[in-house]
């Protein structure tokens, strides 16, 4: 099916316990309480222009625990709460029903998605779902695309056996994921468009991973007592100064861990006419270097969250900077992160690339 729709993807989420703290059958919009990280996954969407939509099993009002009024109540708490954190979703759909009416509209059945598809016109892109029950992996598959279980909520109550088997057939399909909470979910299911979009790149196919992914990694370089330089930047039209800040940076540890700017956040950055590459084809030649060992991508305006993730023994800026303003310094120096300048001084940039271009052009040599 070809998209129509005005989203990159659109992602599927679950409410308790998944955005909001699990309380059994939650009645009271007083009860509510954003999970850690949660409001920032949701606003990482919304700048990526990926469709956040949640999607909610309801039978307490099926139960007569609560009313449908007091749902939407909820509801409409829980947006008010997001928003408050710059956080916003699409829509909000559930169902009422208990869990033996079979009723279409009850996960891990379509029918919220497909009432979504129509309302939101979510037709021709890629479908992800997160939350913290199988149903919710299910739930994805069953719309087309890919679920995302997290370790939130419901994770030490629930019975897994009875669909244990199939669940194992659908990660090795390369369906169905686990990730810690929403946000290493959010950033797995970015990194995971990426790859679709270079799937047979033997290069990132081994350095590139989702922020959280790479973190777990750099834990066996610890185990055998590795320096880890972090470098990080934007990386639009690569040319010999990154490659000298690059080897520079390499060779003041014994792994390298390169982090770059999103497509959305260098034009934050630097402008509505930047970057000049989009983000799969920037990661693409860095991928390449041989310098660069571990490569991952970040979707705000700093570091700040990699290093705190990463948590690397030297954090490497070029010579565009001094060790007293990189951005990043007190969250450095809070973790105990070294900050060391790398890379020869700094004669050229993509901006002065982009002038000569613009200049030739204009003149008729191009």
């Amino acid at each position: 099916m070809p998209t129509t729709s005005k989203y990159r993807a659109a992602v599927l989420i679950d409410r308790d316990g998944t955005i909001n703290e699990e309380v059994d059958y939650l009645h009271d919009p007083a009860q509510l309480r954003l999970l850690p990280g949660a409001a920032r996954a949701i606003r990482i969407l919304d700048q990526e222009n990926i469709a956040a939509i949640i999607c909610t099993n309801q039978s307490g009002i099926a139960r007569g625990y609560f009313t449908e009024e007091r749902l939407q109540e909820i509801n409409a708490r829980l947006v008010e709460m997001l928003r408050a954190e710059g956080a916003e979703v699409e829509g909000i759909y559930y169902s009422t029903t208990l869990p033996e009416s079979g009723d279409p509209m009850r996960k891990p059945n379509t029918g919220m998605f497909d009432k979504a598809r129509k309302e939101l016109g979510l037709d021709g892109i890629p479908i992800y779902s997160i939350g913290d029950r199988t149903l919710d992996v299910e739930f994805g598959i069953n719309c087309g695309g890919k679920g995302i279980r997290v370790l939130t909520g419901h994770q030490l109550k629930e019975d897994l056996p009875y669909n244990q088997r199939s669940m194992y057939e659908a990660r090795a399909k390369g369906l169905a994921f686990t990730m810690e909470n929403l946000l290493e979910a959010v950033h797995f299911l970015l990194a995971d468009l990426i790859r679709a979009e270079c799937p047979d790149d033997v290069h990132m196919h081994k350095k590139f991973a989702d922020l959280y992914t790479t973190a777990r990694a750099l834990e066996v370089e610890r185990e055998r007592e590795n320096r880890i330089v972090l470098a990080n930047g934007c990386f639009d039209l690569l040319h010999g100064g990154h490659i000298s800040y690059l080897q520079s940076c390499r060779e003041m540890g014994d792994c390298l861990v390169l982090a770059v700017n999103s497509s959305k956040s260098v034009s934050r950055l630097k402008g509505d006419k930047r970057p000049i590459l989009p983000e799969v084809d920037r990661l693409q030649l860095l991928a390449a270097l041989r310098c660069v060992d571990y490569l991952t991508i970040f979707h705000e305006d700093s570091a700040d969250h990699v290093l705190e993730a990463l948590r690397p023994n030297i954090h490497a800026k070029g010579t565009d900077y001094k060790s007293e303003n990189v951005p990043e310094r007190i969250t450095s120096k809070r973790l105990g992160i070294e900050t060391k300048i790398a890379g020869d001084p700094k004669e050229n940039s993509s901006r002065d690339i982009i002038d000569v271009v613009v200049e030739r052009a204009k003149a008729g040599m191009l």
